[in-house]
């Protein structure tokens, strides 16, 4: 078994409780605490079979967990908008951040404010606001519900599990997300 498999796991309301590694989730299925909600690309082999390994389990039973909201971060930034610059829709490896409002012009750091940009966007818009560089944001930027934190999480899977972190974000409006990006990267 690959040591960086891990699985998200959900309460039985579909909320996100938190990532376990392949080996645990595979505990509780076994043990009938859990069921498998969502298959990945990875198998285990036994001695008699071989079992695939989950990508999304739901425990069930109900955990009861208190609302913390995600703590504010360069990195959670980045997991917000999904490795994405706001301003172009580029997918990128090392992102930065932007001040929509620049803090010289006494623009907060916070969630409403923060925006993944690529370094040639940031650049352009530079120290003006949005009207003076005429950009525009693909999205508005907003506090996130959940953000899931692990070191062996790609953004390729956090994008797949997106639909358990945005449940209020139905098909169609992901799909209107993805055209607004698609027509952008095209025009770029």
């Amino acid at each position: 078994m690959d040591s960086d498999q891990s699985v998200l796991l959900l309460n039985s309301t579909f909320e996100p409780l938190t990532v376990v590694p392949a080996r645990r989730a595979l505990k509780l299925l076994f043990s009938k605490k859990a069921h498998s909600i969502e298959e990945g690309n990875a198998y285990v082999r036994t001695v008699r079979a071989q079992v695939k390994v989950p990508s999304v389990i739901q425990i069930v039973y109900y955990v009861r967990k208190p609302y913390l909201a995600p703590k504010f971060s360069k990195r959670a930034v980045f997991m917000r908008d999904n490795y994405t610059c706001q301003y172009c829709g580029k997918h990128l490896p090392k992102p930065t951040i932007d001040h929509i409002i620049p803090q010289s012009k006494c623009g907060k750091t916070n969630w409403y404010n923060v925006v993944t940009a690529c370094h040639a966007c940031n650049n352009k818009k530079g120290d003006r606001s949005l009207k003076d560089s005429g950009m525009r944001l693909i999205k508005e930027p907003h506090e996130p519900k959940f953000l899931v934190y692990s070191a062996v999480i790609s953004p390729a899977r956090v994008k797949r599990w997106e639909k358990y972190f945005y449940p209020e974000l139905r098909d169609n409006e992901r799909e209107l997300v993805a055209a607004a990006i698609n027509s952008s990267m095209v025009s770029a």
